[in-house]
């Protein structure tokens, strides 16, 4: 009824057995059902549940694909769960199947582990498989109808757009000179351990204020970052989550206007660099195509998430397990030192192709921890043959990163972090390694399909040419900020820290740690 709002559906269409788990919408309930399983209400198969199974049939053509419930895993979302934990339940909910049907809401999906499966999805046309979100979703409201989530001919035009735009603001030597300014924050705090999430953070947001807004943001320096609402998307509060958004809109929308000010003045920057937003209006003016306001803005979220949130989480990642495991930081130290020699300098795009090992941790990194467990799911404009199944249109489709990145069938100890995987040729589904997603948005699309589907990985991963506006990025930001620290630092986890064991994740769309801290000291000292 009205009063109730929908958490999950469980059912068997053969007997038409099953049953659906609701919470009564009042504040005091939201609030409290993470704390107490009673608040669950178990609606009996009655007329109600009848006439829900009749109104949601699940699609023809699929009737052979195992139904599996989610509500163990909704129930360890209420709960908090580490991120582990919730994926371990993912796979043994799954009940082994890598392609499977589920219901979240009021919808039926299709989910699925499999690389094959991916890649049928993803190399198929954005036309015939468009990224599907609901109208009401909060990514909707942040994320706009900028590159992650645009379709057809819109996407296009602002590829177009975007691609040359990014790839003339790239920079090593921003970041690098960012990341000198890290070190006087690490100086200051030198005398005990520092919090290495909130370091990432404002190291990433400052890169990014320089190369998409040629704003310095001043984040290292304050006490607070500088977009809060980043660190983890929603709010536990929806009002003070659409203020923050509000707060962010109008932020980014001055920075616009003030470029576009500059052009028509014809005033270049102070360094006579040119930033993201800059090259974007420059080339739309040139190339004659359309953008209003709200799609820079729309544009400048995306770029904000893809270069602040998965790099930092990248970062994360690799720091911790070269904490963990020093006998690679002091490897992978050799390699940059024989490349860049003793002092903590610049590395050049050249350079940093030549750190083997160091690309291989980082891609290590993004596979045992992607950035986002999950990728925007699609809904099918026609039929699509997916694996051994041809799936109906509108079915909603979706893949888990995590679980591809840990598939046993594909990965060797998928578990277990070995940077070296990615040098000793070892041979493997190309579309199992997938940390920003894959298909014709993403990747070189005839470079793929004319490799075979055994590939060494160090071949694969190293030679293909990445043409995701983002990737190239976050890869480059993370090569010249570990190479620069491991010439000045040597780095530790705490005697007390509570990731001895394993990294310890918060169960966010977003991945990010609880509470990593992180002990530095200069090589030197």
């Amino acid at each position: 009824g009205k009063h109730y709002k929908l958490l999950a559906s469980n059912f068997n269409k053969k007997n038409g057995d099953g049953f659906i788990v609701c919470f009564y919408e009042s504040k005091a309930n939201q609030r409290n059902i993470s704390r107490s399983k009673a608040q669950a209400d178990i609606l009996p198969d009655d007329a109600d549940l009848q006439f829900y199974l009749q109104s949601n049939p699940l699609e023809y053509g699929l009737e052979d694909v195992p139904f599996i419930s989610i509500l163990p895993v909704l129930w360890a979302l209420l709960q908090q769960k580490h991120q582990d934990e919730i994926q371990d339940l993912i796979a043994k909910s799954s009940g082994g199947h890598d392609i499977y049907l589920f219901r979240l809401g009021n919808m039926t999906q299709l989910g699925f582990s499999n690389p094959d499966c991916l890649r049928d999805l993803y190399m198929a046309s954005e036309d015939d498989a468009p990224k599907y979100l609901p109208p009401d979703s909060i990514a909707i409201k942040f994320f706009g109808n900028g590159l992650p989530l645009s379709n057809g001919d819109k996407w296009r035009a602002h590829r177009k757009l975007a691609t040359p735009a990014f790839n003339k603001a790239l920079s090593p030597e921003i970041v690098g000179e960012t990341v000198y300014e890290q070190f006087d924050f690490i100086q200051q705090h030198s005398s005990g351990q520092i919090d290495l999430f909130e370091l990432m953070q404002r190291t990433t947001i400052e890169v990014l204020g320089k190369l998409a807004f040629g704003y310095q943001f001043g984040a290292k320096s304050g006490r607070r970052l500088v977009f809060p609402l980043l660190n983890k998307l929603p709010t536990e509060d929806n009002r003070k989550f659409f203020k923050a958004i509000d707060e962010f809109d109008e932020f980014i929308y001055d920075i616009i206007m003030e470029k576009r000010n500059a052009i028509e003045n014809k005033k270049g920057s102070e360094n006579g660099r040119i930033d993201l937003v800059t090259s974007m209006i420059e080339l739309s003016n040139r190339e004659g195509i359309s953008t209003d306001l709200k799609q820079l803005r729309d544009e400048m979220a995306s770029f904000i998430v893809a270069g602040h949130d998965t790099t930092s989480m990248g970062l994360n990642t690799s720091f911790y397990f070269l904490a963990k495991y020093p006998e690679m930081q002091e490897r992978a130290r050799k390699e940059v030192i024989k490349i860049l020699g003793n002092e903590p300098i610049i590395p050049t795009s050249e350079q940093l192709e030549e750190m083997k090992y160091l690309i291989a941790i980082i891609k290590e990194s993004l596979r045992i921890y992607p950035p986002a467990t999950l990728i925007v799911p699609r809904k099918l404009a026609k039929p699509l043959k997916i694996g051994s199944h041809v799936v109906p249109a509108n079915v909603i489709c979706s893949a888990n990163l995590w679980q591809i990145h840990h598939n046993p069938k594909y990965w060797k100890n998928p578990k277990q972090y070995n940077p070296d995987r990615f040098l000793n040729g070892e041979k493997i589904h190309p579309f199992s390694w997938i940390p920003f997603s894959t298909g014709p948005r993403n990747w070189h699309v005839p470079l793929l399909i004319n490799n075979s589907f055994n590939v060494p990985l160090s071949h694969q991963l190293i030679s293909f040419k990445f043409c995701s506006i983002g990737q190239n990025f976050t890869l480059m930001e993370q090569k010249v900020i570990l190479s620069m620290c491991l010439l000045k630092y040597k780095w530790t986890l705490p005697e007390n820290s509570i990731h001895k064991e394993k990294l310890m994740l918060e169960p966010n769309f977003l991945l990010r740690p609880i509470d990593l801290k992180i002990v530095f000291t200069e090589r030197n000292s």
